[in-house]
């Protein structure tokens, strides 16, 4: 699951760490971040054979794996 709060939580504490003013997550990053965990969930899933991956014409599709 993404915590929306601890992405921000963590931007911020990053930009602080670095001395970067003003300290704010700017949707560019959130996004970048929530881009980066959603990989890794799919990744994941395809690892572990509860979905499926194929490439499209302009993407990626993913299924679920029924398992009977």
């Amino acid at each position: 699951m993404i915590d929306i709060v601890n992405i921000v939580s963590s931007i911020e504490a990053d930009k602080r760490s670095r001395n970067i003013v003003p300290t704010h997550a700017l949707l560019s990053e959130i996004n970048t971040e929530v881009m980066r965990l959603v990989k890794e969930e799919l990744n994941a899933g395809v690892a572990d054979g509860r979905l499926s991956w194929c490439e499209t014409l302009n993407s990626y599709g993913f299924s679920i794996i029924k398992k009977e």
